[in-house]
């Protein structure tokens, strides 16, 4: 059983770094978001942190979750809402983000001072809870909410892992509070990697597929360009955009500065009401 665990742990470890490595390709061409990005990476730490844990405590019994574990779980408590709010369109207030930031910063300072203290076995309760209700409500916006025209080709594969994290996470929190603690590692050990494991696979699946998207030349709809409010200029740069040009290269064809692209290029978004180019393509492209 622990051999299991040991390889269940490094092959979503490998999947993650993969998917974070895309990610960051990803970002660079402007079709990724850094919440994205920080949500992946809340994961891998939290993987990377059940494995040293694991090797620890190897040999004797486990004493509960370790410091570094509680503050992965804090930050993805606060990078799952933060990302799936800026994938989603909703009409939440804009301090919500704000005021799980200051939740996250007043748990992540109480683990800290646990550790030091002495008192680090009870906030595993908060911090779970925090994890808990924080993953819950961002799997029930997932299901109650449409996405953002740059995920909406996953949204039946997003609507299938949130429900697979409405059915589970209430699961693992009661086998949390159920459970003997010295069991805590085994039960964390196999129902978060699995579910990780689901979620790097799907984003390495998404990243590659967008890649894909970008590496090939991309067409532009003519009505599609003509629907928005768009100058002349602005549609040769929208052209360009959806083939893939980067600023640097647009600016040489059109024999404008730098600047000026980049201005076009943000009202292009603002008029099309997209954010990134990927956004973008999918609602000019001529498979659209």
């Amino acid at each position: 059983m622990e051999v299991v665990e040991v390889v269940l742990l490094v092959l979503v470890y490998t999947v993650l770094t993969l998917a974070l490595f895309l990610e960051f390709v990803c970002y660079k061409k402007n079709l990724e978001s850094i919440e994205t990005i920080a949500f992946t990476s809340s994961l891998l730490l939290l993987i990377i942190s059940l494995t040293i844990t694991y090797f620890l405590d190897l040999g004797q019994p486990t004493q509960g979750i370790h410091v570094f574990t509680l503050l992965a779980m804090c930050l993805i408590g606060y990078t799952t809402p933060l990302n799936v709010i800026q994938e989603r369109k909703h009409a939440l207030p804009p301090w919500l983000p704000q005021g799980i930031l200051a939740i996250t910063s007043i748990l992540g300072a109480l683990v800290v001072a646990g550790h030091f203290v002495g008192f680090l076995k009870m906030m595993q309760y908060p911090v779970v809870i925090f994890l808990g209700i924080s993953v819950v409500l961002s799997m029930i916006l997932i299901r109650t909410t449409k996405p953002q025209i740059r995920i909406a080709h996953r949204e039946q594969q997003e609507q299938y892992i949130a429900l697979a994290f409405l059915i589970c996470i209430p699961i693992a929190l009661f086998l949390d509070f159920a459970v003997p603690a010295q069991s805590i590692a085994i039960r964390t050990g196999f129902t978060v990697p699995i579910l990780f494991l689901i979620m790097g696979i799907s984003k390495l699946s998404d990243d590659i597929q967008r890649l894909a998207l970008f590496r090939d030349k991309q067409a532009v709809n003519e009505q599609n360009l003509n629907n928005y409010a768009l100058t002349n200029r602005e549609k040769e740069v929208a052209v360009l955009l959806v083939e893939g040009n980067s600023y640097k290269q647009i600016a040489e064809k059109l024999f404008i500065s730098l600047p000026t692209v980049k201005t076009h290029a943000s009202n292009v978004y603002k008029k099309c009401k997209v954010t990134n180019r990927m956004e973008l393509i999918g609602l000019l492209g001529s498979n659209r």
